[in-house]
């Protein structure tokens, strides 16, 4: 029996982790401008820009995996 983060790490390599961020990065960045564009959220849709600043300081500051 496999443990969870075996199964994970089979289906879930570096790069697609990597890609996903990004593209989470890329999806939260355009939704603030167009929340800000339609005059939705107040304030609070600022919330989505810090957390795509969030998820590129993890990407500067996680450290890749040693080659195998």
């Amino acid at each position: 029996m496999k443990s969870i983060r075996a199964l994970a790490s089979e289906i879930v390599t570096i790069a697609t982790g990597h890609r996903l961020r990004w593209t989470v990065v890329w999806v939260l960045v355009v939704a603030w401008f167009v929340a800000q564009a339609a005059n939705l959220g107040g304030n609070a849709v600022h919330l989505l820009l810090l957390v795509a600043i969030g998820l590129l300081v993890y990407e500067l500051l996680a450290e890749d995996a040693p080659a195998a």
